[in-house]
């Protein structure tokens, strides 16, 4: 009888643990999202684990999210943050200006920490910040020493975190606790390059998220990815070129699959080493953006994953001016023929493994390989990991090279100052050698622009610059292109980053 009793109870538990975990929604992401307490974020926005002061909407546009509204004074010096009510983080601590400006004082002490989200560096993303104090309890002021009508655009997203003061160590940036926020899942457990288990947070100021538990396993290859969605080991797809195209025509193919697609702030570029002749003369460059049809070259290997596009600005960004994608065949090859002659030159074109297991990027480079001969370029394609493709480039050592255009934030001085100026961070790290006289003076004058409508002019002539005079060649808008069993989960809607992982629950 009590044998028959303990293998009763016995069963019993390994069926509770069978109903839990069945209860689990488990998805997948082509990286690790959970770096862990070295990374200023901990774990990315796709986790909804913090939230920031400013976000994007899933159109893309500003919202509030842990500020209601903002206002500054007359010369853009001072920047009011009235801040929501009622929010507490994770670990019970009230949200309020005081966790904002210990938050800010966290930022002040990082200075600048690497991310594979986006990499931290204050005086890039806050130029001129002095400090944050507080008005009241809901209200916290930014004091800036110079005018910025843009502020609030720096904010965005993973440019305002907000975490529990109790999260991390003031001297340092660093975590001392996992990342304790006030979104709507709470860090329940991760596994470095392995998983990230997440919780629903009972205590959301907002809507309460529908899935119990969410866990977020980390897989870089593509193939497993798709392996695991056939399989059912998975249910769903995160993050940026979670499935390259062609599996996700394959996957499409089986009526459990779905798919799920929003505009992104990434652009799809191709950077040109232009610190050695011939792709010093901005003529060549010119001819290597005319020869490529984007049109071609984004529907034949994209897929709806991106679409054509040639604008240094991002489409979602509020300032980016519409561009004419241009191609030239012509005009192309005697652009190259003014520079190089009957010459002939070989070319390197890098290409890193990370990219090969998102996009389509090895039947792109192949493409670019064919029509770069009409140039009378002749390329060599190689396929590095990442570590080794950041060195080389970082060295000099390549001609071309594939990746992605981000914007961490809605200033469009990020990239501006990143690609067009003299000793912007595209210049030093991928010694691009990009120098415009007209670009320097624009950026430089920008410092003491007291107005939007003064910056909104100088963002447009160096749009155009940059589209006459190229630092690198964009040639498609990326799209957030998520595949998910339908069958098996509803609620599932791809955001300008990441998915909709709080509306996600079982059908």
């Amino acid at each position: 009888m009590i044998l028959f009793v303990w293998i009763i109870a016995i069963a019993l538990v390994f069926h509770q643990k069978g109903r839990v975990e069945s209860n689990e929604i488990v998805l997948a992401a082509p990286r690790d999202i959970a770096p862990g307490p070295k990374d200023p974020y901990f774990v990315s926005s796709i986790a909804m684990v913090w939230e920031p002061l400013i976000g994007v909407d899933a159109q893309g546009s500003m919202v509030g999210v842990l500020a209601t509204h903002w206002e500054s004074n007359e010369d853009n010096t001072e920047w009011t943050f009235y801040l929501k009510d009622n929010v507490i983080f994770h670990d019970g601590t009230i949200f309020n200006s005081d966790a904002v400006i210990r938050n800010v004082q966290r930022w002040q002490a990082m200075r600048t920490k690497p991310s594979p989200f986006y990499s931290f560096n204050i005086k890039a993303m806050y130029p001129g910040l002095i400090n944050a104090t507080a008005g009241d309890d809901n209200v916290v002021i930014f004091h800036l020493k110079s005018p910025d009508p843009v502020f609030p655009e720096r904010l965005i997203n993973f440019s305002s975190a907000m975490f529990s003061p109790n999260s991390f160590d003031l001297e340092t940036g660093d975590f001392i606790n996992d990342a304790i926020g006030t979104g709507p899942f709470k860090l329940k457990e991760y596994k470095k390059n392995q998983y990230v288990l997440l919780s629903r947070n009972e205590m959301y100021h907002g809507n309460l998220a529908q899935a119990d538990t969410i866990r977020i396993r980390a897989i870089p290859n593509a193939d497993t990815r798709y392996a695991a969605l056939k399989a059912e080991e998975i249910v769903g797809v995160v993050d940026i070129g979670a499935i390259p195209p062609a599996l996700t025509r394959d996957l499409l193919k089986d009526e459990r699959f779905a798919l799920s697609t929003n505009n992104n702030t990434l652009n799809q570029v191709l950077t040109v080493n232009q610190s050695k002749w011939p792709f010093s003369d901005p003529r060549m460059i010119r001819a290597i953006s005319l020869i490529i049809h984007r049109d071609d070259v984004i529907n034949t290997y994209f897929s709806g994953q991106a679409v054509p596009y040639g604008s240094i600005l991002n489409s979602l960004n509020p300032y980016a001016i519409p561009m004419a994608t241009i191609y030239d065949e012509t005009q192309a090859k005697s652009l190259a023929y003014e520079v190089m002659g009957n010459q002939r030159v070989k070319a390197s074109l890098l290409i890193p493994q990370y990219g090969i297991n998102r996009y389509s990027y090895k039947e792109v480079g192949q493409y670019y390989q064919a029509i770069f001969k009409e140039l009378g370029i002749d390329v060599s394609i190689t396929i590095l990991e990442g570590a080794a493709h950041k060195k080389l480039v970082s060295l000099g050592q390549y001609d071309f090279s594939l990746g992605t255009m981000g914007m961490s934030s809605y200033a469009p001085e990020g990239i501006f100052r990143t690609y067009l100026a003299e000793n912007g961070s595209m210049n030093r790290l991928y010694h691009v050698g990009y120098y415009d006289e007209r670009a320097e003076l624009l950026l430089n004058n920008l410092k003491t622009d007291i107005t939007k409508e003064a910056h909104i002019i100088k963002y447009n002539e160096l749009q155009k610059i940059s589209s006459e005079h190229m630092p690198a060649v964009v040639f498609g808008s990326d799209r957030t292109t998520l595949v998910y069993n339908q069958q098996k989960i509803d609620g599932f809607q791809a955001l300008t980053y990441g998915v909709s992982l709080d509306t996600i629950h079982w059908r």
